[in-house]
């Protein structure tokens, strides 16, 4: 007889005894087999995030944080990271097969995957069947933190992404006790809460290159041969922009190419241009159901609550690119309150602040359509129309204040309860941006009074402080209101803005055309002082086209108008327009009365700024007539002025004036200082035809000091720079002279012919003649070289 044997069985199990035990387990209730490596598949390509792709491999690194957030805006790219650095993990060998991944559907409408059914997938992931499974919550999560701390003492890391987590208390019990393991997060808020002390990682929209490569890819993934990433690479940035350079949008739009492979990539540029309907045209039709941005903010805006929702969509009515937080309070009715509302749209990925701590608030793009459609469905329940009312009336007190304060057309204000000029200067700087798109907005939404008012009032900060682009564009959308709503002479005096910003833009054939024009309709209507205006701005735009004779006709015109009238601000500008214009014609003597006129006008009215352009053409003058010591203390008291009231850009151009005074005479004493402030003023201001102008400057002394490679890349630049065709051709014909300098007499005397073309095309015919002979000059010495270096100093 054989030995006894024994065997016990637990739950479901039963004992067969063939030659031993053999336990068999009934249908799922044995161990169950475990998940290794459950990762979804990496993308194709992740493009354009090598380094947070880099700082996430870090923070997995042995030494990191136990827990990572990989936090944005919907569509932004998240899940794409998180699971392309997983699989990058596993390659390098850190985590074996111990991979597992969760989706937590937490923006689903149903609330998605809680927090104990997560704890409960993780076992099942584990090998713990639903049959072994503790009955509490509480047990699972230690059942869950006991597997966990075995692979930890037997040397073996887990990693576990968590992707898709609407809230803290969907992956608070899944943080792993020992440091040796990582939960990596992905999620639309930045999971922030006290006692889960998660490591956050933002992720933004891509950068520009990056973002057209990435649709340029989605296109050749379905059609390899496709030609259009290669015949329109414009077209394709230009999407590439309108999709706020978020993956999701770049995605929806590379569909759109590969679903209808005739479309260029132009027309489907041309419809995105459209901000009203951008969002309905990046949505993809996926089984009947529509896929894209639209719908994919709607789940992160549903879990809003009504507060932050309300906020969200109040934000919009800002025009600028972000909001600062004063005004976001006032919007919001929030007042000083609002800051922890901003940042809790910050931690739902809806708002950022840039740079974190300035106190301005930014939304992207397309969610800021994306708001301004549900602000428009809710704007009775808001009270939209009547926060849009305060909003630009408010706007235009600050700017009058501001204005004020810096002393624009009178002299500056000063006292309690009122800006210093470096603040109101900073304030303007800063909102400038955003007064303009207001401008626009205030028109647009049915309020062109008052578009008209804070245009008036912002205007000549904009030309003062050299700002002419923007001036330009809020010219032309005021004049497109007035002409339809206005009278006559609200038209002629809008035409004459748009006059003055054309010239502060250098656009002068269109400046004389609309500046004609308002001159007509002036007359027209008996506007006297609207009519000296105009005579007066076509003075101006005559002279910088070489029509002198007329150019002094128009500012006699309008002086005796201002006169007549008793204007007598406007007879200080027109004393220093036919001042330059007497200047211009060789009238050197009464070009200095007359500059003296303009000056006393406006100092005895105050306004500083003026004065200050008035002493610069004084000062041009008195060089002109040989009064160089005066010249020189002239311009320096102009200086001094423009230092006062913080005029970056016209700091720059009397340095420039200095400087060029200084080298006209052959010495290069105190030029280099002048020119390095300058070109520094005009490089801080993005001011190209200021820059290219100092840097012609700036090659001249590097070719009076002999240093000829120093001149030519000086005068290289400066060509790269300037549009314009007269200052081009000066620029042009500065380099010919250091080609000269450097003995490539055939490339200089090409040069030479290039910028007598230039003045001709500008109608300068002294400069062209002058261009010409140099031409000839420079030929001669190629075909007979010389002493030459003489000639190419100026």
């Amino acid at each position: 007889m054989g030995n006894e044997q024994w065997a016990r069985a637990d739950g479901h199990a039963r004992i067969t005894q063939v030659a031993g035990d053999h336990i068999t387990y009934a249908t799922g209730a044995g161990p169950a087999p475990r998940a290794l490596l459950g990762l979804p598949d990496a993308p194709p390509a992740l493009v354009g995030r090598d380094g947070p792709a880099k700082e996430l491999v870090g923070l997995l690194a042995e030494g990191g944080p136990p827990v990572v957030v990989v936090a944005g805006l919907a569509g932004v790219g998240k899940s794409a990271l998180a699971v392309s650095t997983a699989h990058r993990a596993v390659e390098l060998g850190w985590f074996g097969d111990r991979v597992f991944f969760l989706s937590l559907r937490g923006y689903a409408p149903d609330g998605g995957v809680s927090g104990p059914q997560a704890v409960q997938e993780m076992l099942r992931h584990l090998g713990v069947r639903d049959t072994d499974m503790p009955e509490s919550p509480e047990g699972r999560v230690a059942l869950y933190r006991a597997k966990l701390a075995a692979f930890a003492q037997a040397g073996q890391r887990v990693l576990i992404v968590a992707d898709d987590a609407g809230a803290v208390g969907q992956v608070r019990d899944l943080v792993p006790a020992a440091d040796t393991h990582r939960l990596l997060v992905t999620s639309r808020h930045r999971l922030v809460a006290p006692g889960f002390a998660g490591r956050v990682l933002p992720l933004d929209e891509l950068a520009e290159e990056p973002a057209a490569e990435l649709l340029a890819d989605a296109v050749l993934r379905a059609w390899p041969d496709d030609p259009r990433p290669v015949r329109e690479p414009e077209a394709l940035a230009g999407i590439a922009r309108r999709c706020g350079r978020l993956p999701l949008a770049l995605a929806v739009a590379g569909a759109v190419l590969a679903g209808d492979p005739g479309l260029s990539a132009g027309e489907l540029a041309q419809r995105l241009a459209e901000a009203r309907s951008r969002l309905e045209a990046l949505t993809f039709e996926e089984g009947g159901v529509p896929v894209g941005v639209r719908a994919a903010f709607d789940l992160s805006y549903a879990r809003l609550p009504a507060d932050q929702a309300r906020i969200f969509r109040l934000l919009t009515v800002n025009p600028g690119p972000d909001c600062r937080t004063e005004y976001a309070g006032l919007l919001t009715g929030e007042g000083e309150d609002v800051r922890p509302k901003l940042a809790a749209l910050v931690r739902a990925s809806l708002l950022t602040e840039q740079p974190v701590g300035s106190g301005r608030w930014r939304m992207h793009d397309l969610l800021r359509l994306y708001a301004l459609e549900r602000g428009e469905e809710c704007a009775e329940e808001d009270g939209r129309e009547e926060v849009t009312d305060t909003f630009l009336a408010s706007l235009v007190f600050d700017t009058e204040v501001a204005q004020e304060v810096l002393g624009v057309n009178s002299p500056g204000s000063s006292g309690p309860g009122l800006p210093s000029v470096a603040q109101a200067l900073d304030w303007l700087d800063r909102e400038r941006p955003m007064l303009v798109a207001a401008v626009g907005f205030a028109a647009d939404s049915g309020r062109p009074d008052t578009a008209v008012m804070l245009a008036d009032v912002l205007a000549p900060y904009l030309q003062l402080y050299g700002h002419g682009q923007e001036r330009l564009l809020m010219a032309r959308q005021v004049l497109a209101h007035v002409r339809t709503a206005g009278t006559p002479d609200d038209t002629g005096v809008a035409l004459c803005d748009l006059g003055s910003a054309l010239g502060q833009a250098l656009h002068w054939p269109e400046a004389v055309e609309r500046l004609t024009e308002a001159l007509a309709l002036l007359r027209e209507t008996s506007h006297r002082e609207g009519e000296g205006r105009a005579l007066n701005l076509l003075g101006i735009a005559y002279g910088a086209t070489n029509r002198f004779e007329e150019a002094r006709e128009a500012h006699q015109g309008a002086l005796d108008i201002f006169r007549e009238l008793g204007v007598v601000h406007a007879q200080g500008t027109a004393w220093v327009g036919l001042a330059d214009n007497l200047q211009y014609l060789g009238r050197t003597d009464e070009a200095i009365e007359a500059h003296r006129q303009g000056v006393l006008v406006m100092r005895v009215l105050g306004d500083r700024h003026r004065e200050a352009g008035a002493l610069r053409g004084l000062g041009s003058a008195l060089w002109q007539a040989g009064e160089r010591e005066e010249s020189l203390a002239v311009l320096e008291e102009a200086l001094a002025i423009l230092r006062a009231l913080g005029n970056r850009t016209r700091m720059g151009w009397t340095l420039n004036a200095i400087a060029s005074s200084l080298l006209s005479t052959g010495s290069s004493r105190e030029v280099r200082p002048r020119l390095e402030e300058a070109l520094g003023l005009f490089r801080a201001a993005g001011d190209r035809h200021g820059e290219g102008t100092v840097l012609v400057n700036l090659g001249v002394l590097h070719q009076l000091e002999g240093h000829w490679t120093q001149a030519l890349e000086a005068h290289e630049r400066a060509c790269a720079l300037l549009d314009v065709v007269e200052d081009q051709a000066a620029a042009v014909r500065a380099l010919a002279g250091a080609l000269g300098g450097l003995g490539r007499f055939a490339e200089a005397e090409e040069a030479f012919e290039r910028a007598a073309a230039g003045f001709a095309a500008a109608g300068d015919v002294q400069r062209e003649a002058k261009c010409r002979q140099e031409a000839a000059d420079a030929r001669e010495l190629a075909r007979r070289p010389r002493r030459w270096w003489h000639r190419f100093t100026r």
